[in-house]
């Protein structure tokens, strides 16, 4: 398992709490929805409360995990969103034939491709991944911006 936030640390933010909440969106991923697929996130995160560059960051790493699905992982899996209270996390998972000992880094400039993991590790609050002789699963978390009641100050006093 490997699982870090975007500072390339932590401890992955959805690590502990993958069953719980309420599910926004759970949909098969295959070769030709990938759009559909990215348009549908956008659309059920924003309307969680992720918003701005969080939201473009949060769907670009789910879209480079299901483009990993697409690729390398069997051609076909499942997208399943959810939220608990103020976590957002999509979990990725495929049927292929794993990863192996994956390093989530980013590769020397002259290498293509293999940089998925560590855009999707470098754009959310967390990034967690297991994989075994049945597949990957590969999640990742953001915290939506909790709302807070303002308060105004007292009106101040003018000496008359």
């Amino acid at each position: 398992m490997i699982s870090g936030g975007g500072d390339g640390g932590g401890s992955g933010a959805g690590a502990s709490r993958a069953g719980t909440g309420v599910t926004l969106l759970a949909e098969t991923i295959a070769a030709g929805q990938v759009t559909a697929l990215r348009h549908a996130v956008v659309a059920a995160a924003g309307a969680a409360g992720l918003a701005g560059a969080a939201l473009e960051d949060f769907v670009l790493a789910v879209h480079e995990l299901v483009a990993n699905v697409v690729r390398h992982g069997g051609g076909s899996g499942e997208l399943r969103l959810r939220r608990d209270g103020d976590l957002l996390t999509c979990e990725i998972t495929d049927d292929g034939p794993g990863l192996g000992d994956v390093r989530v880094a980013l590769p020397a400039p002259d290498q293509v491709g293999q940089r998925g993991l560590w855009l999707a590790q470098q754009l959310t609050d967390g990034l967690e991944i297991r994989a075994d002789d049945r597949g990957t699963t590969v999640r990742v978390s953001a915290r939506l911006a909790t709302l807070r009641a303002v308060t105004p100050p007292p009106p101040r006093a003018f000496p008359g």
